[in-house]
Order: C-alpha cells, then sequence, then structure tokens
C-alpha cells in the first residue's frame, strides 16, 4: 500500500514575514513622504477665501438677487451683503492681511457675472496673493 502524504497548501512562516516585511518597508516609504498639512496655513486661508467668492456668486444666481462683497481693509474682514445691506456672510483671514488699494466691492449679478474688474492683495506670511477678477461670468484667478 502506498504512503499517502500530507498536503500543505498555506504559508509558511517564512513567507509571511516576507510579506509583512516587505509591506512594512512601502507603507514606511509611504507615510514618510506624506507632505505636513497645516489647517490653518496660507493655503488654507486663501482656498477659504476664493470659497467665499465663489460662495457669493452662487447665492447669487439662487436667489435671483444681487449679492455684494464688500472689502474692508480696516477691519480685514470680508463681508457678503444682501442687495438690501443685510450682512449674509463675513470671513476674516486668519494669516493673511488685506493690503491696500485695489477693490473695495464686488457685486454678483443674479447670472453669475461679477460688476467690475479688477484685483483684491493680501499679505500672507509666506508670499503675496493677488485675486483678480473678470467681468464675464464672475471668474477670478488666484496669483
Amino acid at each position: 500500500m502506498a504512503k499517502q502524504h500530507a498536503r500543505h497548501d498555506g504559508f509558511t512562516l517564512l513567507e509571511m514575514m516576507l510579506t509583512l516585511f516587505i509591506v512594512s518597508v512601502i507603507l514606511l516609504i509611504g507615510v514618510v513622504s506624506i507632505p505636513d498639512y497645516e489647517a490653518g496655513g496660507t493655503q488654507g486661508d486663501i482656498e477659504r477665501i476664493s470659497h467665499f467668492f465663489y460662495n457669493a456668486q452662487t447665492e447669487a444666481m439662487a436667489s435671483k438677487s444681487y449679492n455684494i462683497v464688500d472689502i474692508d481693509r480696516a477691519g480685514n474682514t470680508f463681508h457678503l451683503r444682501s442687495r438690501d445691506g443685510n450682512i449674509l456672510n463675513s470671513y476674516i483671514p486668519e494669516r493673511c492681511q488685506l493690503n491696500s488699494g485695489g477693490l473695495e466691492r464686488i457685486i454678483f449679478k443674479p447670472d453669475g457675472d461679477a460688476n467690475k474688474f479688477g484685483t483684491i492683495s493680501l499679505d500672507c506670511p509666506d508670499s503675496s496673493v493677488r485675486f483678480i477678477f473678470q467681468i464675464e461670468r464672475g471668474r477670478f484667478r488666484v496669483e
């Protein structure tokens, strides 16, 4: 009678350890290369200002009314006002400071267009930033 050999279809301890070692090295390299994100950083501040402008434009289109963004340089604040002057929202930049000169007010029309062409300049800890507005479709870019 022939001997039957037991068949083992699993991994050996050496194979498991080698696989775990390789996965650990890949994870270590990946985690070390993840950039640090500072929640209150300059980039986050600029993104929040951009969202403030997009919100003003979207709100004007949704309500089919004019929305006014006042730039208060003395208070370093952006105010979103309705057509009748009520403050709907405000934003105070955390790290950036508004520069003098440039746009004082932007009006977003019900179709989403802005009423002026111009810039808003800010001094941030690591750079100077400009929001450049176009009249058509209320577009702006950040430099």
